[in-house]
């Protein structure tokens, strides 16, 4: 049977046993095991169970500390803001550039509990308008004792914006990079301030589908010293 097919069925079986429509839900499973996020149980199944990106679930832990303020640069759905404000108990600002999306974002934090602020903006290294750099933020919020980060690519220039952050605090951070020429870009950043970084692949498992091929995480240790780099 054809991938084509496969995918085609599978498809067939989610539209007839699923509801469909975004909704806000509890959830029951995984790291945000008790928040709230709106989700629609036809295209984000595995958010639903805990299984989204389960590659990085167990640095979330490891490198944010009780107490922790956090930024989420890539908001997107708002689930990983909900897990870096439930791991730390910190205030947590979360970044998105595209308006639908910052908008749900405010009402699924509302949903919940914690200190997670929404911020529109494209995050980069200047000053130009609709543009915040992260060293501009932690000026404007608090300098951040964790950062996540997924935003399609502006990664490296990102970093490049938080020279400040990165000399003085040396947060720890989780990268998610994409492409590979980024990827090197942002090592070379990392490098100059002595990150420890550990390359996380996609797991073979339950694969999720992304747009391009070269898309993994950089685990970088900034507080808790470098350790070199290495591949999982």
């Amino acid at each position: 049977m054809s991938n084509s097919l496969q995918n085609r069925m599978k498809g067939g079986l989610k539209r007839l046993l699923l509801p469909a429509g975004p909704r806000p839900r509890k959830l029951y499973f995984g790291p945000a095991r008790g928040c709230v996020v709106t989700i629609d149980l036809q295209h984000s199944l595995r958010l639903y169970f805990g299984l989204y990106e389960k590659e990085i679930e167990s640095y979330f832990r490891l490198l944010i500390s009780p107490g922790d303020n956090c930024f989420d640069v890539g908001g997107q759905y708002g689930y990983d803001a909900l897990i870096l404000a439930k791991i730390s108990s910190g205030r947590v600002v979360s970044f998105e550039c595209d308006p639908p999306a910052a908008a749900e974002m405010r009402r699924t934090f509302s949903y919940n509990r914690y200190r997670v602020e929404t911020v529109e903006a494209f995050v980069g290294s200047s000053g130009k308008p609709g543009f915040i750099s992260l060293d501009e933020a932690a000026e404007s919020w608090f300098v951040p004792d964790f950062i996540k980060m997924d935003i399609e690519g502006a990664e490296a220039e990102a970093l490049r914006g938080a020279r400040r952050i990165l000399s003085e605090r040396r947060p720890n951070m989780i990268i998610e990079v994409h492409g590979e020429s980024i990827e090197r870009e942002c090592l070379g950043v990392l490098a100059e301030y002595d990150y420890g970084v550990e390359v996380v692949d996609r797991r073979t498992w339950l694969k999720e589908e992304r747009p391009i091929e070269h898309n993994r995480w950089l685990i970088c240790r900034g507080r808790g010293g470098g350790q070199g780099t290495k591949r999982l």
